[in-house]
């Protein structure tokens, strides 16, 4: 067995020690539940076996095998490999298992060449095109290992070519003609181990498997302009270093050649070193004259950034989704793209579920997803770290496979290369769907840094248009209300007309029969003898008292029917508010001194005169009067004052008097204040035989104070209460204020206090 170590034997060690650095990192990387990975790993290991067979045989350790199985051993390793590449590409471009199959049957074969080999079946001297002398052939090996290899090669071009002609996706495309490239090589690695040039061999196999590694965990392929781009700067930059390398190598060669100390190897050292310090200057010198010279690559990026500036003047959705995707697919060459509104569902959930609605963008409108769970992968990628998301990640990540259907189908729908969610400072609020680029590359990596950067742009931009649009939708929804309420109000004014008309005639129909009961009544009352028997005269005085009742009540439905200020007919004449309400004073003077109450006017004759009806007027102030009589207790005080008030003041717009009722009686409570001047609103509201009912001795004042509100407000003035407490033993009392206009003014008043 040789020991010594040769340049090829040193040349397999390299290539055998780099083979295990690529297992490591594809065992780094290997995914779960994806066959691709393992298949991948088991590739590099044949990569390995196959480096380690030729050194084996540069150093002469397999003489002990059976020469047939010596002069094979390269081939084995091939044959396997086929059927391992083969089961790799149904793995990466088919999205099912393609099974073990593939790698059994290439096992099998290569068994049943190791078989042939070792028992010398149908020996021969078929040597595929090179000479090995004292060797003896199998040719049922032989055809064995070639019609396997064939085969699997034969079906891997077929399946490659099978998914060019027919995919749609340009991604899948371009993945298929870089996989084309290193089954290629592969090709070519195999015909030069036929023809015994195994160096060569090697290196083209190594050089197929760098690429199937590459193309296996990589998801974004790399844009061939941008491949094309790259390749001509170290190409450039390449000859330009071996040409400073030669003239100054020929320059010191030319001078120093007559000195004695003058070694050539010294001036190839030492322009080595030079060449490796200049190499990266060079390479970045040549990079940006080519990048001056594509004026595309030049301007894409400051187009972005110009138009930053104007994205926040623009607030309708439809404009910035329509503005953003254009640029975008002008700038990136992007066939197509649609903006996505993203809003919570269930927000109190943590974390919350997700809605996606298109907004019209370049193209029709892609279609909404109606529900994204909170624990799909998609949504850990988009909502939680906040990265773009590409096609490629989807098709080839095994977590992305186990999605739920209705995700699937709107991914299918959307046809599109990457997803760019836009992020507020602590919200998602919306989503880019971008297709593929028209020349069928994938995104770069600095692409997808563009695309982020303008989804952080647009996202402030995008935060206001929807704020907006939700300020347009509320307003257009109160204008719906308001609309409705109009409609509604005059529905409801018709109904309180009819309803006061209907109670009106009601009420006078009453008073007929009751007009007789109360006659008969009082004839009955007129005769002595009768009335001498108590029990009749009991029952008679009782049917007298609820005549009585009755007839208030009748009278009472006659005036709240009659009160709203459209009804009542106020005439226009100048009136003396003191005298009013001097002579009601007058008249109560009786009642006063029985009940032992203060009732006093004061400042009353300074009042300029009003204009109005005194009939109507005088009735107002009856009714205050003696609501403060009712609920002031004996001794109490009841004050009547009044005052000018000028025009534009914070209570009239016009000029007007103030009259203010004020007593020390148990006051009016809060919860009682919804009750006050309640009944004038509809009919229908007030309870007729239940708010003149005999409470303790005093008759309850809603319906009284509805007439008193209505006739004030047919005089375009205002009614209030205020100190609204109610206590019985402090007695905080009330105020009620009433203010008149001076001359009688068409225009409606103002609300109420209170």
């Amino acid at each position: 067995m040789n020991s010594i170590l040769t340049l090829p034997a040193l040349f397999y060690i390299c290539i055998a020690v780099y083979s295990v650095s690529l297992i490591i990192n594809a065992l780094r990387k290997l995914r779960v539940y994806k066959q691709a990975d393992y298949l991948l790993v088991i590739l590099h290991g044949l990569f390995f076996l196959i480096t380690l067979v030729l050194f084996g045989t540069e150093l002469s350790w397999w003489k002990f095998l059976d020469q047939g199985i010596q002069l094979h051993l390269p081939w084995y390793g091939m044959v396997l490999f086929s059927g391992v590449l083969y089961a790799l590409t149904l793995a990466v471009f088919k999205t099912e298992s393609p099974g073990w199959f593939w790698l059994v049957g290439s096992i099998l074969i290569v068994v049943t060449s190791v078989l042939a080999d070792a028992l010398s079946v149908f020996p021969g001297d078929l040597i595929w095109g090179r000479q090995v002398d004292g060797y003896s052939y199998s040719i049922l090996s032989t055809v064995i290992q070639a019609v396997g290899w064939g085969i699997f090669v034969i079906l891997s071009s077929t399946h490659l070519l099978k998914e060019y002609r027919f995919t749609e996706r340009t991604v899948v495309k371009q993945r298929a003609i870089y996989w084309t490239a290193a089954l290629i090589l592969y090709m070519g690695s195999s015909v030069l181990y036929l023809l015994n040039h195994n160096l060569l061999g090697s290196l083209l196999l190594l050089f197929t498997t760098v690429i199937l590694n590459y193309l296996v965990l990589t998801y974004r392929l790399p844009d061939l302009k941008l491949l094309t781009f790259q390749t001509a700067c170290f190409l450039l930059t390449g000859i330009i270093i071996l040409l400073l390398y030669a003239l100054g190598f020929l320059i010191l060669e030319r001078f120093f050649v007559g000195f004695s100390w003058y070694k050539p190897v010294y001036n190839g050292a030492f322009f080595f070193l030079i060449a490796l310090i200049f190499y990266f200057p060079v390479n970045r010198l040549v990079r940006t004259i080519l990048q001056k010279l594509i004026v595309k690559e030049r301007n894409r990026n400051q187009e972005i950034r110009s138009y930053s500036k104007t994205l926040s003047s623009i607030l309708d959705i439809e404009l910035l989704s329509k503005v953003t995707i254009e640029l975008i697919c002008d700038s990136l060459d992007v066939k197509k793209g649609t903006l996505f509104l993203v809003d919570q569902i269930e927000p109190e959930k943590d974390p919350p579920n997700w809605h996606l609605s298109a907004v019209q963008g370049t193209t029709a409108t892609l279609p909404d997803l109606d529900f994204l769970p909170a624990n799909s992968p998609i949504t850990k990628v988009l909502a939680e770290e906040k990265r773009p998301l590409t096609q490629s990640e989807l098709e080839f990540i095994p977590k992305f496979q186990t999605i739920p259907e209705n995700i699937l189908t709107w991914i299918k729908a959307l046809d599109v290369e990457a997803l760019v969610p836009i992020h507020t400072e602590d919200e998602w609020i919306g989503l880019f769907a971008l297709a593929q680029k028209r020349s069928g590359a994938s995104f770069s990596d600095d692409e997808i840094e563009l695309l982020s950067t303008l989804a952080d742009q647009t996202s402030v931009a995008l935060q206001n248009a929807r704020l907006v649009e939700s300020l347009t939708k509320i307003d257009n929804q109160l204008r719906r209300a308001k609309a409705s309420k109009n409609t509604a109000l005059d529905k409801i004014e018709r109904i309180k007309k009819s309803a006061s008309d209907i109670i009106s005639i009601k009420a006078h129909e009453l008073r007929s029969p009751l007009t007789v009961v109360s006659g008969y009544t009082q004839l009955l009352a007129n005769d002595k003898p009768l009335m001498n028997d108590e029990y009749y005269a009991e029952l008679i005085r009782g049917i007298l008292s609820g005549s009585d009742r009755l007839q208030k009540i009748i009278e009472n439905m006659i005036s709240t029917a009659s009160i709203a200020p459209s009804n009542l007919k106020i005439g226009t004449h100048p009136i003396s508010l003191y005298t009013i309400v001097d002579n009601i004073c007058r008249n109560l003077q009786g009642k006063v001194q029985v009940r032992k109450i203060t009732l006093s006017h004061d400042n009353l004759s300074e009042i300029p005169a009003v204009y109005g009806d005194s009939e109507a007027l005088k009735k107002v102030f009856e009714i205050l009067i003696n609501y403060a009589m009712t609920h002031t207790p004996s001794g109490g005080k009841i004050t009547i004052t009044g005052r000018h008030i000028p025009p534009r003041s914070d209570i009239l717009k016009w000029e007007g008097a103030e009259i203010i009722v004020c007593d020390t009686g148990i006051g009016i409570g809060l919860e009682e204040r919804e009750r006050f001047f309640r009944e004038h609103k509809s009919p229908l509201m007030a309870d007729f035989s239940l708010l003149d009912e005999i409470t303790e001795g005093e008759e309850r004042p809603g319906e009284q104070l509805a007439i008193a509100r209505s006739i004030i407000e047919a005089h375009n003035g205002r009614v209030w209460v205020e100190r609204m407490e109610k206590d019985t033993d402090h007695l905080p009392g009330s105020e009620f204020h009433i203010v008149l206009p001076l001359e009688q003014q068409s225009n409606p008043t103002q609300p109420d206090k209170g």
